[in-house]
């Protein structure tokens, strides 16, 4: 039992640690007051003299911390600036050592020079970007100013490195994005040049606190390197709204890395169309003030078209007739307007080039040979132009945009489907959005009828059902099936001959996914292979159960953990002082 205890104490500590570091100040003080009461539970079980004392200066360790915390939090102070290290075990160990990244050896002026050259080279490859092309030449020249400050032991005035990139779809955001991350990893900034894309999608989940798992996970993945936020402005549409939205929980996540510095900082780059994303940025305060750069990326020009679409040709070994390459840049002036090139930029070209593709291969005999059979002709190209007309090249897909289809396919079922641009215009996209709605908002949407307000609003509350029905369910999961026994669970694993070992050492459901290698060993279990197979069951029994029961109950035990520590976090603290003065001085 003192082991149970002892482990389970050290495991919140940990998480405690990791609150701490991400200044998540008021879940840490909650962590490190309930680590310490584990332990001193521990207390009563534990026999060894040496371990009651070690056990004492964890407890006493995790008090100070929560004392320390909840002065800053609560008093007005800066929590930050009582931090210090804090134990609790092996995890947070492996993690100060993950952070320890030493500074790279300086970098010679041939390495400066050969960084710069070959982002020359990246930003000669794309077309048009001037304005993109003259700011990351000033971008380059001022991170290697700051690396020559550095050598000469100078200070550096501003070390934030966020970006924000503004514009249309197929501008090149995310290929400039790329070029930053591999500028930093060169100048010595970071610590590798991967980018990892995400949108709402990836970050936003449907319960409480999932948001925040899925946003630090994408952070941790990006470590070192960029974390590109695509179509961001999404993550605030329903908050400018005035309703509850679990993107919040995906910003304050973020938040709490940006002010972070050192080569395995994440960096941000913010990106979507120019008004939306202004309209983010104001929403979010805090967030412009953690932003250094801007970039605006312009629409391409025709002529830059027709560049694009010569230089994807080549790439792929094609070529035009002459015809054809003089007349392109009027076909696609005569064939598109402003507003279609606007929406689709440089995906644009992709599609006029398969098009255009299709027509040579209809137009072609079987026994082409040689040049006919990568040469377009200028009436592919005119084929090609003409079903702008009638198609439209297919947009990026969006995984937040994704519940648009679910959204319409329920107004549609309620006979509302007039509305459905109304709605996903308003970034109604998920089915969760509309569990907000109010009758005033459905009407906000242009939804006048009567009748009409009156099915959406039943519509919404159907949803509202599923939406609680669905929460019950998950509440049941962690409930498994296989746990009626040891006995069962072991059988349904082939492990029936262990049923002995486990029932004489009490081995029940509430201890066993915390056994280890060691403890089955302990236990009678002396074959490698045996203990292997079991262990493995094991292991892969508390994963399973841990994810379902987390997934189930994590927004009740938040919400249970958060009105305790607002309750009495003053109480419990007081109760383990008492409770640390009355355990036996080693």
């Amino acid at each position: 039992m003192a082991n149970d205890l002892r482990t389970k104490g050290i495991e919140i500590a940990n998480e405690a640690v990791a609150a701490d570091k991400a200044e998540n100040y008021v879940d840490a003080i909650n962590k490190y007051c309930k680590a310490a009461e584990y332990l001193l539970m521990a207390t009563k079980y534990e026999k060894n003299p040496a371990m009651l004392k070690t056990i004492r200066e964890k407890c006493l360790e995790y008090t100070q911390r929560a004392e320390a915390l909840k002065e800053g939090v609560h008093g007005g102070g800066s929590a930050r600036g009582k931090k210090k290290a804090a134990g609790g075990g092996g995890h947070e160990e492996e993690e100060e050592e993950d952070d320890d990244d030493p500074e790279p050896e300086p970098l010679t002026e041939e390495q400066l020079h050969k960084a710069e050259q070959e982002m020359e080279e990246e930003l000669g490859k794309l077309v048009g970007m001037d304005s993109v092309k003259v700011q990351m030449r000033q971008l380059c020249k001022q991170l290697q100013l700051d690396i020559r400050r550095r050598q000469e032991g100078r200070g550096v005035l501003v070390t934030i490195r966020h970006m924000i990139f503004t514009g249309n779809p197929g501008v090149g955001k995310t290929t400039v994005s790329r070029l930053v991350a591999k500028l930093y990893h060169q100048l010595g900034f970071s610590s590798k040049d991967a980018v990892v894309e995400v949108q709402k999608g990836d970050l936003v989940a449907g319960f409480v606190n999932q948001t925040a798992m899925k946003t630090a996970k994408k952070i941790k993945e990006a470590r070192g390197g960029i974390l590109f936020v695509d179509e961001a402005y999404q993550l605030t549409q329903a908050l400018q709204r005035g309703q509850s939205d679990f993107s919040g929980e995906a910003i304050d996540e973020m938040m709490k890395v940006m002010n972070e510095s050192g080569r395995k900082a994440v960096t941000f780059v913010f990106a979507g169309y120019k008004e939306e994303m202004d309209a983010f940025l104001e929403y979010n305060a805090g967030l412009e003030s953690r932003i250094k750069y801007s970039f605006n990326f312009a629409d391409y020009t025709v002529a830059e078209l027709v560049k694009i679409c010569s230089m994807k040709m080549a790439a792929k070994g094609y070529q035009m007739t002459a015809d054809a390459s003089s007349g392109l840049q009027s076909m696609i002036e005569t064939g598109t307007n402003q507003k279609l090139r606007s929406k689709y930029n440089g995906r644009l070209t992709d599609n006029l080039l398969q098009w255009a593709s299709d027509e040579m291969n209809a137009r072609l005999p079987l026994n082409a040979t040689g040049e006919q059979l990568i040469t377009l002709e200028k009436q592919d190209i005119e084929k090609a132009i003409k079903k702008f007309a009638t198609s439209r090249p297919p947009q990026k897909k969006d995984p937040s945009l994704q519940g648009a289809g679910q959204v319409e396919q329920q107004l549609k079922m309620w006979d509302l489907s007039e509305y459905a641009p109304l709605f996903v215009r308003a970034g109604y996209r998920l089915l969760i959005d509309l569990l907000h709605l109010t009758e005033k908002d459905i009407r906000a949407l242009g939804v006048n009828k009567d009748a009409d307000v009156r099915r959406a609003a039943a519509l919404v509350n159907r949803l509202k059902q599923d939406h609680r029905q669905m929460s019950y369910q998950m509440d049941a999961l962690f409930i498994d099936p296989d746990t009626q026994d040891i006995r069962t669970w072991l059988e349904k694993r082939n492990l029936s001959e262990f049923t002995k070992l486990f029932e004489k050492h009490r081995i029940d459901f509430e201890v066993l996914g915390d056994l280890t290698y060691e403890d089955i060993k302990e236990m009678g279990v002396t074959e490698i292979g045996a203990r292997r197979k079991v262990y493995r069951a094991i292991a892969n029994w508390a994963e399973d159960r841990e994810f379902k029961k987390s997934e189930a109950i994590r927004a009740k035990m938040l919400a249970q953990d958060q009105q305790t520590m607002q309750d009495d976090v003053g109480q419990r603290l007081g109760m383990l002082r008492k409770s640390l003065s009355t355990l036996p001085q080693q």
